[in-house]
């Protein structure tokens, strides 16, 4: 029988001292520096053959939609694609140039990018085999993070349970941010214009979330005590932070208001990040 993998945990005493104290609740861990040192590499591979195809040959169930933003759809706008599998978004903003255009007749051909592919509790039993490598990964990720999200789900929100439903989605996101149209010459100005647009302050509509690392620091959060913006740096570090959603208020906590800022290190590329998120279902 295998033995789960040992994380380090806050209790719930310890995260109340760390909302108080305007402090990170930020844990090593040993699985990131070994087992998935590679993780980032590992997503840039995922999603170097996550296209359209790929996504109905391994879903059996498709569901695609076309969505874009009630008041400029033609400069922000997304292709969302559910499956019994694993779920692809593709986001897409009007780029630097295009953006500033007055009018929202036409889609510009310059945009920046952000990329999601999820994986679920389900996903292993529900992918056509073989599955590929890349997945397996990420798979196998999920199982042995799974326990950290059980153990915040108990500790920090049981006392909101009485309003759930069922089921509990333990949510993987590997996550892509790119520049498609961009050139040598404006690489970082599209870059900024990506961060800028997909990073805006705001918190997610989740109970938790267990951020698990980015290739570059780009991740800030907003101090609970001093509401100051702090970048995150231990991302890049083989560190994991705790965050609390918006429907964690539910149970006394402060959610984690978060966003990202521009690096300006001329020689950056596209930029992964990875989380693992917590929903619950309300009656």
């Amino acid at each position: 029988m295998e033995t789960a993998p040992i994380h380090n945990l806050f209790t719930l005493e310890q995260l109340q001292d760390y909302q108080q104290a305007g402090k990170w609740p930020l844990a090593d861990s040993t699985l990131l520096s070994t087992k998935y040192a590679d993780r980032l590499e590992m997503a840039k591979r995922l999603h170097d053959i996550v296209d359209s195809d790929f996504y109905k040959k391994y879903n059996t169930r498709h569901e695609i939609e076309e969505w874009g933003d009630n008041d400029i759809p033609n400069k922000i706008y997304s292709n969302l694609h559910s499956g019994n599998a694993f779920g692809w978004d593709e986001d897409f903003i009007a780029g630097p140039e295009s953006f500033e255009w007055d009018n929202d007749n036409v889609k510009s051909d310059e945009v920046v990018q952000r990329s999601k592919v999820y994986l679920y509790q389900w996903s292993e039993e529900e992918f056509t085999s073989p599955i590929p490598q890349e997945f397996s990964y990420f798979i196998e990720m999920h199982k042995d993070f799974k326990s950290v999200l059980e153990h915040y789900l108990y500790e920090n929100y049981s006392n909101q349970s009485h309003l759930w439903e069922d089921i509990v989605l333990y949510k993987l996101m590997i996550i892509k941010y790119n520049t498609p149209s961009a050139t040598e010459k404006n690489r970082t100005e599209h870059r900024k214009h990506n961060s800028k647009r997909f990073g805006q302050h705001h918190c997610d509509e989740t109970l938790g979330g267990l951020h698990l690392g980015e290739n570059y620091s780009e991740f800030w959060a907003e101090n609970t005590k001093t509401n100051e913006r702090e970048m995150i740096t231990e991302l890049t570090n083989n560190k994991m932070l705790w965050m609390h959603g918006e429907h964690a208020e539910q149970s006394g906590w402060m959610p984690t208001y978060h966003g990202m800022k521009h690096n300006p290190q001329e020689d950056l590329g596209d930029r992964y990040s990875i989380i693992m998120d917590l929903q619950v279902r309300y009656k």
